[in-house]
């Protein structure tokens, strides 16, 4: 016999455990099922960002109130409690091969000084459990450790599988299940989404790490002659201890290479490695809309690449409104939820081309190592700040553009690389660059 629920949320993580918590609250009777033995258990890569008020995103303007243990989404008008550790950063830095140039997202001293708007990593452990330990308090019934196998339209709503042969009924599903969504596979929701690539990559979290300014995002490029090629990565502050830092690479050889090999060595003088963690990620373009056979999609599982923590709140927040609106005035179909639907489209489709994304990583592999440097010496000027994904290449190309008659001077070759390239024929260039040894984009 099967468990009947108002709405089953399929995956705990940031996104499914505030949209069955939210639905609570609102009256719902709610079931979750999680695959992990505990929500708040962290097993893949996450840079535990929050995205904050310096710029516009997903048309909201979050921040953390550190007084009162809260991150706010002031534009759609709630609040989530937060009393885990952070660490603030101060900029962006787009680091060059030789270890010392840099392009400056960000007034890091300002920011650093306290009258600035510093940006904060967060221990996502304690944002999930908190969540959950909510949700509980609300009513949720968890189901841990459950993988779903199948999920089926009904004449009521919504059956779900477990592999434990459970057998749930809700009205809604809210999909939750993240990059990789299972649901989304079932439903036939990829079928009109393009695939763009699969991205793996390992995080460890290293000490022993020595420079200045280094409490910033880096975002980097080093070359290896001896068969790497460019290696890319991501080097970010870690809120688990002061001395400690995140340090994203697409593999260990690469990691090897950075920090032995590479003219980041000398960041790197007593190194030790005090966990690590990894991710698989298939990116695909976004769904038309995050709605198929009342299943409500929220977070990654419907976006492209990762809808960040604060997307992934927003969303989940958001369709679980939409869900209790809908039961409550008796809509339990498509029509009930077109306030989350139509909300995803303008703030999410309409606001974020995901193009704008993989325009970064594709336009720096351009470059020769010579080259890469020379151009992160020639823009000397800050640029405005943000951690926006979807705005990097444009930042970037805002501190080109004053110096680019200077480019055609002295690089005239390095010019019509730059000029040749065209965002929207990012998608064209997805796979030449991965056969030439590119994982990461």
């Amino acid at each position: 016999m099967a468990n009947k629920f108002d709405v089953i949320v399929v995956g705990g993580g940031t996104s499914g455990l505030v949209a069955a918590k939210t639905a609570a609250e609102n009256g719902l009777k709610v079931a979750l099922l999680e695959r992990k033995t505990h929500p708040a258990k962290i097993q893949r890569s996450c840079a535990q960002m929050f995205l904050m008020n310096m710029d516009s995103f997903y048309e909201e303007h979050m921040y953390f109130s550190k007084e009162r243990e809260k991150w706010v989404f002031p534009v759609n008008n709630f609040t989530v409690n937060y009393s885990g550790n952070y660490r603030e950063f101060y900029a962006c830095h787009f680091i060059s091969p030789n270890a010392t140039d840099r392009i400056e997202i960000g007034d890091y001293e300002l920011n650093a000084s306290g009258n600035g708007t510093p940006a904060v990593v967060f221990d996502k452990g304690a944002l999930l459990n908190g969540l959950y330990e909510e949700g509980q308090k609300a009513g949720v019934t968890y189901y841990l450790e459950r993988n779903v196998i199948d999920v089926r339209k009904t004449a009521a709503g919504v059956e779900i599988m477990t592999s434990d042969g459970e057998r749930l009924v809700g009205t809604f599903c809210i999909a939750a299940d993240g990059i990789n969504s299972r649901l989304a596979k079932i439903t036939g929701l990829n079928k009109e989404r393009l695939f763009i690539n699969t991205r793996k990559a390992i995080s460890h979290y290293v000490t022993g790490v020595e420079f200045e300014r280094s409490e910033a995002i880096f975002l980097g490029i080093s070359y290896d002659a001896g068969g790497l090629g460019p290696v890319p990565f991501c080097f970010l502050p870690s809120v688990y201890r002061d001395d400690e830092y995140w340090f994203f690479v697409s593999g260990d050889a690469q990691f090897e290479f950075l920090t032995k090999r590479s003219n980041f060595k000398s960041w790197f003088p007593r190194l030790e490695i005090t966990h690590t963690r990894a991710s698989v990620v298939n990116n695909w373009s976004p769904a038309r809309e995050p709605f198929k056979d009342n299943v409500v999609f929220v977070g990654d599982s419907c976006w492209f690449s990762e809808a960040e923590n604060s997307g992934a709140l927003l969303s989940g927040h958001k369709a679980a409104h939409a869900v209790s609106e809908a039961l409550h005035r008796g809509m339990p179909n498509r029509d009930g939820v077109m306030s989350y639907i139509n909300w995803w489209k303008q703030n999410w489709l309409a606001t974020h081309d995901y193009r704008d994304f993989l325009c970064y990583p594709l336009f720096n592999r351009m470059f020769t190592e010579d080259e890469y440097n020379y151009l992160h010496n020639i823009v000397t000027q800050k640029l405005p700040w943000t951690i926006n994904p979807f705005k990097l290449y444009s930042r970037l190309m805002t501190g080109l553009q004053p110096h680019l008659e200077r480019v055609k001077q002295e690089r005239p070759q390095l010019a019509q690389k730059i000029a040749r390239f065209r965002p929207e024929q990012v998608l064209q260039l997805i796979k030449p660059a991965a056969r030439m040894g590119f994982p990461n984009v």
